[in-house]
């Protein structure tokens, strides 16, 4: 158990001071919470402060007094992250934010927690980058961002910056000799190592070197691998990324795509790179990669989509395909959504003006995208996905700050809600940090930055629940095919599952904790068919699944390697009434799994120890139709 204490200083900018005991033994090791970010993004009319710890055990938090220090016995050494909100006037949030994830027990003496506040859904100005930069290329490094090349007020830049998520703020980065090239690092692509590395590969320089955030340098020397330009890259593996896409030279990018092939490029073997699925002959200029996960095949797919050049359709592939699969109905920029789908939108920005908001889904095995609500007409637009499951865009002569909501298949468009605004951006470039914070920089040839702060909720979040027929609700429930979602409006309105012929379940997932142990809790009715719990979801092909269908006894059964395997069953067959909603309770621990409708618990038994993953709902059976009331992830 933890001891804990704080003050918040609001005056200064060292605003939270903090002691711990691990054991009640031990000598107490202090740490201190620094609250980061100018004026701005710190209300200095505060009333209270909420400091909320997140782990394995939920969430715990404790309100403060802004001159209080008070003992906290209830923060575990366990604890993965730690929350702030700063209470203002009416009980409204007036800034809040949250540390990256941490190893509380093991802090060490005189160890700082930084957190970044800023007010809700708004922007907090950083100290400016080292040098004017517009649309560099960025990728997340650590618990920061590597920041490489972009225009500069001369031309192309061969410099490269780290953003320091402990100072917020941004150090320059020694750039090895010889990169240094007339047109900078134009065409570049990056791609995060699983150990928050980054890859650098391609551009004007031709080659794939690794920077390491822990000592903020190249620490590779240089491979020369070939002429790849505005190509896409991802990691596929700890030693190894996949590289996609793109052209023969940067710029102008005119020529056919550098390889019709995907490569595979292992870092102990740059020089011998193994060739994947054969793509379809289209210029692809600027698209990204995805990774969709193990599918219902048992194998990893990945999708490359979006960008520029011969519009539309996407490639989506295994890793030993001999072709890939080209999927129409894309759009230009592209974001992750949760359950394997990936959101697609918007026009060409060299389009005339306003843009286009036509918009689409790639779903997992749909043979084309599926078309969804459109966005506000744009140009200049990037889009990044949220922890909370929404995605947002920023950019374009609106000045707002674009958000999609999968639960209600709907766009929105506003100011943000801080003082600091960004001005005009075009395609500004975007990164997530670990803090769930968006890093936006470059949407114009200039040193400044902001932070954006979305809600709190994440993947270390206690509780979330979704209510998707609620207009006010912050839970996000995603499906992960849109066709399979009917949204009833009216005095009874209703959110309904129904699952396609073909197909064995319709799931949707709630967004933010991603965790191994907990509960999935929902309040549906069965309108036909079964209806299934989802835990412990990595990919469509990976998950464990609490099955109800009516007429059988219930079964545990864990999705992999392309097969269900049953873990255990029930003994009493299940039926349900359409007309009166149940309560489905799946309850998770490392050690055995618990299933219950109402009170009656109708499948108990032990289990091996599962991965963190997202849980959620589904109907079970082809055209099985579910009505979903509510759904509870709880730690």
């Amino acid at each position: 158990m933890v001891r804990f204490a704080m003050r918040w200083r609001p005056a200064r900018s060292v605003a939270m001071v903090a002691a711990l005991a691990i054991g009640c033994g031990d000598p107490a090791a202090r740490v201190r919470l620094v609250a980061l970010g100018g004026p701005a993004c710190r209300p200095m009319s505060a009333n209270q402060v909420r400091v909320t710890s997140y782990g394995p055990s939920g969430e715990h938090t404790v309100a403060l007094g802004l001159d209080e220090v008070v003992a906290i016995g209830s923060f575990a050494a366990d604890t993965e992250q730690i929350g702030v909100e700063v209470l203002i006037g009416g009980g409204e949030i007036g800034a809040e934010g949250k540390s990256a994830p941490l190893a509380f027990g093991a802090l060490a003496d005189g160890a700082a927690i930084p957190v970044l506040m800023a007010p809700p859904d708004g922007f907090c100005e950083l100290p400016a980058m080292t040098e004017a930069r517009a649309q560099p290329v960025v990728a997340p490094a650590g618990d920061g961002a590597l920041v490489v090349g972009g225009m500069g007020p001369s031309g192309p830049l061969s410099t490269a910056e780290y953003y320091d998520p402990t100072t917020a703020s941004f150090v320059p980065v020694d750039v090895p000799p010889g990169l240094a090239d007339p047109q900078g690092f134009t065409g570049t692509a990056l791609a995060t190592l699983p150990d928050g590395r980054v890859a650098l590969i391609g551009g004007p320089q031709r080659v794939f070197v690794v920077f390491d955030p822990r000592v903020r340098r190249f620490v590779t020397d240089p491979t020369v691998i070939g002429p790849w330009a505005f190509h896409a890259a991802i990691a596929t593996g700890d030693q190894e990324v996949l590289v996609a896409g793109g052209c023969m030279t940067a710029p102008p990018c005119a020529g056919p795509p550098q390889m019709p092939r995907a490569v595979r490029y292992e870092l102990p073997h740059l020089t011998a790179p193994e060739l994947s699925a054969m793509l379809p002959p289209a210029l692809r200029i600027g698209a990204r990669l995805f990774d969709l996960g193990e599918q219902g095949d048992g194998r990893r797919h990945w999708l490359l989509a979006g960008g520029t050049g011969t519009a539309g359709g996407a490639a989506r592939f295994a890793l030993d395909d001999p072709a890939a699969e080209v999927v129409p109905g894309g759009h230009a920029q592209t974001a992750a959504l949760d359950g394997g789908a990936v959101l697609s939108v918007f026009g060409d920005d060299a389009a005339p003006p306003p843009g286009d908001g036509s918009a689409s889904v790639f779903a997992p095995d749909a043979a084309a995208a599926r078309t969804i609500a459109g966005a506000p007409a744009r140009q200049g637009v990037r889009l990044i996905a949220l922890e909370d499951g929404r995605v947002v865009g920023f950019g374009g002569a609106a000045m707002e700050v674009v958000t999609y909501d999968p639960t209600r298949d709907a766009w929105s468009s506003r100011r943000a809600m801080s003082s600091d605004q960004t001005g005009v951006l075009t395609a500004p470039s975007l990164v997530r940090l670990t803090d769930g914070t968006v890093l936006v920089v470059g949407g114009a040839v200039s040193a400044r930055a902001w932070l954006y702060r979305p809600s709190l909720v994440g993947p270390a979040s206690g509780s979330v629940t979704v209510v998707p027929v609620s207009d006010t609700g912050r839970g996000v429930l995603t499906a992960s095919d849109p066709q399979t979602v009917t949204r009833v409006a009216g005095q009874l309105p209703a959110w309904l599952l129904t699952t396609p012929a073909d197909a064995a379940m319709a799931r949707a997932l709630v967004g933010g904790p991603r965790i191994a142990t907990g509960s999935v809790s929902a309040f549906a009715r069965v309108l036909s068919g079964g209806v299934a719990l989802i835990a412990q979801q990595t990919a469509p092909g990976h998950a464990l699944v609490a099955e109800l269908a009516p007429g059988s006894p219930p079964r545990l059964v864990r999705l992999a390697g392309g097969d269900a395997h049953e873990l255990c069953a029930g003994t009493d067959a299940v039926a349900f009434d359409p007309a009166t909603p149940v309560t489905l309770r799946l309850a998770v621990t490392a050690r055995d799994a618990r299933l219950s409708i109402g009170e009656r618990e109708v499948l108990a038994c032990s289990i091996a120890a599962g991965e963190r993953g997202a849980w959620g709902i589904a109907s079970l059976g082809a055209g099985a139709r579910l009505a979903v009331d509510s759904v509870t992830v709880a730690r």
